[in-house]
């Protein structure tokens, strides 16, 4: 028997005459996709249906029959991650994509997936199928990251928008048969009698295909003169990847050694972003110094620009032994094809030119094609990419300078700021990268309130700050100001239209400002259906205004958090004299915690909440607004209404406080 290779849709699964069942073998892992994995492919799904694509390729499935007295039986080989989760998103939205779920054999109703030899795995996946409870299960550390899964799935329309007019049915009735019928797999087949330890050890060694942006980077390469590639090139290679900071980047793509790169500094210019190294230009010039003083000047083809440089310097990215041997130590919020699109943006208002329309990673060579790559003489596309690839390495720059990363603190990661510092020892320069300075903790604290907030396949508030930052350098103050007023502006005003719209208005004029509207939703009975945004917001607030009057806020930090609690329970399991009636499903009744606290807390009364929110929060806070809560030992109607004044008044506070103006009216 050979390969069997088809692209197949969900829809076509169920329509065959004997069932398809699927199985997680043994030896495979169990689920481990986190939020953010989940959170990309959901956005991705959206935002194709949302643009009536025609298909949707989701990737490949490997599988291996195995013999079965009820239809056909596979094991999944390969993709299993990417299998489970779509099958968990036909549990989450149903409508069309019901059927999925669930076989008939014989006179049993069974899941179309299951694992094999986990059975609390399988209880759970029954759960999710018949609509139950398996408190075993549903507690298991099995179970963990499918039950994250679950959750951001059941998140996902409380952070993003609805279109216009469209209910929240509608639009999941649509979703569920965009996604049954257009979302195409790869399936394989592999013959039984295949050396399956083989198998995998080709699945596991086999070559990556060569990615979007690297085949961005050989176009641009391309428009250039063979003198100049290699430079530019060292400049890409240097900003593609984000899981390192650029000066090292640099180091280790060059001829230029760790001291070369940090002489392109200086102490008192890096105050305001005005350091050689933040220049383009200033790179270039001593790039080709370096490579004509090794006699290296004779120019390489575009073959061997392509190829990686080995390693040829090492820059101290660490601060106080912090960095072991042989592991990660930072990553970035973003990645390189996001990174393009943005810096594209940028370039595109530069150039006086329309907007992209959207950013998505998978369609990164498209937008370059449409947006960048128009009519032009040969001339005029060199100049183009020699444009591009300086204004690419100078916003990557200030990126690594002023926004936060994923830091590893040993026993988690957190979002900091990791500041650059030039020092002298022993007569030589050298770059550092050091912890997030007091000043900067409001910066970061912001930045992370957005990242946690806001659509992760594109954060689109990026753009207008990384420009701002790079149109007008200046002290690291201004930008945190300038990041309060885009955030107000931006996302707790009256302006219209889709983010990426609203977005450009603040490239085309940074101070744009609109008439504020927390007033307004905050007063809304939502419930669970309140925009996520507000909570994260009011921890921001509230840590801005009242830091230094609460002993263990000073130090507070976003975490991810999917699930509106209700302070006084909707269906209380006992007999609870805090109850609230009038104000149930108000802002002030409410706070967002993540899925496990959610599922904790429940339906207990007030008073039990209280206790274990007290015990659990002795070291750190994890909500500021639980936290103002909690202070009362009672709870009701009278003090919930106080609480969402208060919280109200807070946001007008803080409103008050922008140098730019809170309040203003529309421009």
């Amino acid at each position: 028997m050979a390969y069997d290779s088809q692209i197949i849709s969900l829809a076509e699964i169920v329509e065959k005459e004997e069932t398809w069942t699927f199985n997680v073998p043994i030896y495979q892992r169990l689920y481990v996709w986190g939020s953010d994995q989940v959170k990309t492919l959901l956005d991705d799904l959206v935002n194709a249906y949302e643009r009536d694509e025609d298909l949707f390729f989701l990737g490949g499935t490997l599988v291996v029959e195995q013999p079965s007295n009820h239809g056909r039986k596979f094991e999944l080989i390969d993709g299993q991650q990417r299998f489970t989760t779509l099958w968990m998103l036909c549990h989450v939205w149903r409508g069309a994509l019901e059927p999925f779920l669930t076989v008939k054999e014989g006179r049993q109703i069974l899941p179309r997936l299951g694992f094999a030899i986990r059975p609390t795995v399988n209880r759970y996946l029954r759960s999710l199928v018949f609509i139950g409870h398996d408190e075993e299960s549903e507690a298991a550390r099995e179970t963990s990251k499918m039950r994250e899964a679950v959750a951001t799935m059941e998140a996902l329309f409380k952070r993003r928008s609805l279109p216009d007019g469209v209910s929240l049915d509608e639009h999941l009735a649509g979703l569920s048969r965009y996604v049954f019928e257009k979302v195409k797999l790869v399936f394989t087949v592999v013959p039984t009698e295949t050396d399956l330890n083989k198998l995998f050890e080709v699945i596991n060694n086999r070559g990556v295909q060569l990615q979007h942006h690297e085949i961005l980077k050989a176009r641009m390469l391309d428009a250039l003169s063979d003198q100049e590639r290699q430079a530019y090139a060292i400049l890409w290679d240097s900003c593609a990847d984000m899981g390192e900071f650029v000066e090292r980047g640099l180091a280790a793509n060059s001829p230029l050694s760790a001291k070369d790169v940090a002489q392109l500094c200086d102490a008192g210019a890096m105050v305001r972003d005005a350091e050689p190294l933040a220049k383009a230009v200033a790179v270039l010039k001593r790039l080709d110094a370096t490579v004509q003083d090794q006699g290296s000047a004779d120019a390489l083809g575009l073959d061997e620009i392509l190829i990686s440089h080995e390693e040829c310097g090492e820059l101290d990215n660490t601060d106080e032994g912090e960095r072991q041997e042989g592991t990660t130590w930072m990553r970035s919020i973003v990645g390189f094809p996001m990174f393009l699109q943005h810096a594209l943006r940028i370039w595109l208002v530069r150039e006086g030119r329309p907007d992209l329309p959207r950013i998505l990673d998978r369609e990164l060579l498209q937008l370059f094609e449409t947006h960048f790559f128009y009519d032009g003489t040969d001339i005029e596309q060199a100049e183009r990419c020699r444009s591009f690839i300086k204004l690419l390495w100078e916003l990557r720059y200030l990126f690594d300078k002023h926004f936060i990363k994923w830091v590893d603190r040993g026993d988690e990661e957190i979002h900091m700021i990791s500041p650059l510092s030039l020092s002298k020892s022993d007569g030589a320069l050298s770059l550092s990268r050091g912890r997030e300075s007091e000043k900067q903790q409001g910066f970061g604290l912001l930045q992370s309130m957005l990242y946690h907030s806001q659509e992760i396949t594109t954060h689109y508030w990026i753009t207008p700050l990384l420009n701002f930052i790079h149109a007008d350098p200046q002290e690291a103050e201004n930008y945190y100001e300038y990041l309060r007023h885009l955030d107000i502006h931006l996302l707790g005003s009256t302006i219209e239209g889709s983010l990426i719209e609203r977005t450009r208005t603040f490239l085309d004029n940074p101070w744009s400002r609109y008439a504020l509207n927390h007033q307004e939703e905050l007063r809304k009975e939502h419930g669970v259906e309140f925009r996520h945004y507000w909570f994260y917001k009011l921890e921001f607030v509230l840590w801005y205004l009242y830091r230094n009057e609460n002993a263990g806020w000073r130090d507070f930090r976003f975490t991810a958090k999917n699930s509106v609690e209700h302070i006084s329970p909707q269906n209380p399991l006992k007999q609870d004299d805090n109850r609230v009636e009038k104000m149930l499903h108000r802002f002030g009744n409410l706070a967002l915690v993540s899925r496990g606290l959610n599922s904790e807390y429940s339906n207990l009364p007030f008073n039990e909440k209280r206790q274990r929110f007290i015990n659990n929060n002795k070291s750190t806070v994890d909500s500021l607004k639980m936290s103002v809560i909690y202070r009362h030992e009672t709870w009701g109607d009278t003090f919930a209404q106080k609480h969402e004044n208060a919280m109200i008044s807070a946001f007008d506070k803080y409103a008050a406080s922008l140098k730019s103006g809170g309040n203003a009216g529309c421009p």
